[in-house]
C-alpha cells in the first residue's frame, strides 16, 4: 500500500511539473533551453518531493511531543477542574515473556534471527531436496542444522523402553520435532530457575531422606507448569500424541518435577486461541499460570511439498502468489504475577516484556479468494487491543508479523499499518517474519512474537504483534516493557 502511494506521489509530482512546463512553453510559443528542460523536467520535481518528504517527517515530530503536552494539560485541567472524574480502569493482568526460544531457518536464537534480518540475510532460497511438479528445484526456508539423525536414535530408544508405537514421521516431521526438543529444552532449563523450585526440592529431598525436623513449615511448591504444543493439522493423532509425550520426557529430563507438570492437554494449531486463553485466566492468585506454549512444524518433504502443490498452494513462477514452505519450531515461557514475582523473577530475569493484551477474528471470506479486499477484521481488533491495552498508538515502536511474501497479507498489513500506527515507517518498522523464514503456520507468528519481546525490551516501547497469513484467521497482540507497566 506504501509502496503504491509513493508511486503516486512521484507520478504527480514529476506529471505536474512536466505538464506545467510544456503548457507554458507552448502557451509562449518558445523552445527551452538545455538548463530549462533539466530545472523543469528533472529538479524541479524532485524538489517538490523532497520538501513534502521533510514537511512530513518536521511534521511527525513537532506534533506528537505537542499533542502529548497537550494530553498533560488537559489532564492537569481535568484534575483540578473536575476531583470526582472516574480513573481509567485498571489494565487487566498480563503475562510476563520470562523467556523464549527458537529454531528458525536463519538463526538458532532470537539475536541470531535479529542480526539476519538487520543484515538483509534472512531469504528463502531454491532448495537442495525437492522439486516442483516441472522438475525444477522449489523456493523453500530450510532449517541448516536440524540434527534429527541424534533424535531418532534417542527417541525411539526411549519408545522401545516405553512400548509405544512408531509414529512412522517423515523426514519433514523428524526435523520440527528435533527443533521443538531443541525449543522444549531450553525453555524447561529456564523454568527450572524459578525461585521457589530449589527450596522446594530441598525440602522434599530432606524429607525422604528422614532428615526434616517435625516442625518444619513446608516450602513455598512452585506453580504447576503447563506444556502446550502446537503441531500442524496434518499430523495424525498418534503422531501428535507421541510428539508431545517426548517433551513432557524433555521437560523433565531438564529438572522439572514431574509431579509439577500439568496433565497432558489437548493440542492445537491456533497460537492466538492458546494466549487468550492463558490471558483470560491470568490474575487468579489461587490458579497462578506457569506455561511453555511451543509450535513446531515443516512443509519441507515430499508429502508437504505435494500436498501445497495439489492444493494449488505452492509458490512457483507460474504462482507467485503460492506459499513458501517454511519450517522450525518456536517457544514461549508464560507466567504471571502470582508465578513469577518481581523480586526474583524466573531464571533471573527481571523486567522484560508483558504480553498485555491478545484480540482475535475470523474473516468472512478467504484472504486467497478475494479480488477487491474490503474486510476490515484485522484493522477492527488492532484497535480493539490498543484500546484494551491502554496504549497510546503513538508510542508503539515497531510492528511485528507473521506476514510474507504475498500481495494480499502485505496489503492488508500495511494498511493497519498505515492506519493504527501512522508514525512507523513501513519500510524499516514493520518485520514479516513470513517473508524471510517462510509460511510454517503457528511457528511463524510466534516466531513474530519473540522477535517482538527482544524489540521491547530494546526498545524500552510498545510493539504490536500482527498474524493474517491464515486464509480466514486473524490476531493482533501488544507487547509493552513490564517496567513501563
Amino acid at each position: 500500500m506504501t509502496v503504491l502511494r509513493n508511486l503516486a506521489l512521484t507520478g504527480v509530482a514529476f506529471g505536474g511539473s512536466w505538464s506545467g512546463a510544456i503548457w507554458y512553453w507552448r502557451e509562449t510559443n518558445r523552445m527551452p533551453a538545455t538548463s530549462e528542460l533539466a530545472l523543469y523536467m528533472l529538479v524541479l520535481p524532485l524538489a517538490l518531493l523532497a520538501a513534502w518528504w521533510l514537511g512530513r517527517k518536521a511534521w511527525a515530530r513537532v506534533s506528537m511531543p505537542a499533542a502529548a503536552g497537550s494530553a498533560a494539560a488537559a489532564g492537569a485541567a481535568s484534575a483540578s477542574a473536575a476531583s470526582d472524574t472516574p480513573a481509567p480502569p485498571p489494565l487487566a493482568p498480563a503475562l510476563s515473556i520470562a523467556a523464549t526460544a527458537l529454531r528458525a531457518p536463519h538463526g538458532d536464537s532470537v539475536d541470531e534471527l535479529r542480526a539476519a534480518l538487520a543484515g538483509n540475510r534472512a531469504r528463502p532460497g531454491l532448495d537442495r531436496e525437492l522439486y516442483d511438479d516441472d522438475g525444477y528445484p522449489i523456493m523453500s526456508a530450510r532449517l541448516p542444522n536440524a540434527d534429527d539423525a541424534a533424535l531418532r536414535d534417542e527417541l525411539n530408544e526411549w519408545r522401545n523402553l516405553h512400548r509405544l508405537g512408531d509414529p512412522r514421521f517423515d523426514a519433514g516431521q523428524w526435523r520440527a520435532l528435533a527443533a521443538a526438543s531443541a525449543v522444549a529444552g531450553e525453555l524447561a532449563a529456564q523454568a527450572c530457575g524459578h525461585q521457589l523450585l530449589a527450596p522446594w526440592q530441598d525440602q522434599q529431598q530432606k524429607r525422604q531422606q528422614g532428615l526434616l525436623p517435625p516442625d518444619a513449615l513446608p516450602a513455598a511448591a512452585p506453580p504447576v507448569l503447563q506444556l502446550l504444543t502446537m503441531w500442524p493439522l496434518e499430523w495424525k493423532p498418534e503422531q501428535r500424541h507421541l510428539a508431545q509425550q517426548w517433551l513432557r520426557y524433555l521437560t523433565t529430563q531438564a529438572g522439572w518435577p514431574q509431579q509439577l507438570l500439568a496433565q497432558e492437554a489437548q493440542d492445537s494449531d491456533d497460537a492466538g486461541q492458546v494466549l487468550a486463553a492463558l490471558l483470560a485466566r491470568c490474575g487468579d492468585a489461587r490458579h497462578p499460570c506457569l506455561a511453555i506454549v511451543i509450535a513446531a512444524g515443516s512443509h519441507l518433504s515430499e508429502d508437504g511439498v505435494n500436498r501445497l502443490s495439489s492444493q494449488n498452494a505452492l509458490f512457483t513462477s507460474a504462482h507467485p502468489q503460492g506459499l513458501i514452505p517454511g519450517e522450525g519450531a518456536a517457544g514461549l515461557l508464560l507466567a504471571d504475577a502470582a508465578s513469577a514475582p518481581i523480586d526474583g523473577g524466573i531464571g533471573g530475569n527481571v523486567g522484560g516484556s508483558l504480553l498485555q493484551a491478545v484480540g482475535s477474528s475470523r474473516r468472512s471470506a478467504s484472504a486467497d479468494d478475494v479480488k477487491r479486499d474490503t474486510d476490515t477484521s484485522l484493522a477492527d481488533i488492532t484497535a480493539q487491543v490498543l484500546h484494551d491495552s491502554q496504549a497510546d498508538a503513538a508510542t508503539v515502536a515497531l510492528v511485528a508479523a507473521d506476514t510474507g511474501h504475498r500481495t494480499s497479507r502485505v496489503t492488508e498489513l500495511m494498511q493497519v499499518v498505515t492506519t493504527a500506527t501512522p508514525q512507523l515507517d513501513p519500510g524499516a518498522d514493520v518485520i514479516g517474519i513470513g517473508a524471510s523464514c517462510g509460511s510454517c503456520g503457528a511457528v511463524t507468528w510466534l516466531t513474530a512474537l519473540a522477535v517482538a519481546d527482544a524489540e521491547v525490551r530494546d526498545r524500552a516501547a510498545p510493539v504490536l504483534c500482527i498474524s493474517n497469513e491464515d486464509p480466514y484467521r486473524r490476531y493482533a497482540a501488544l507487547l509493552r516493557p513490564a517496567l513501563a507497566a
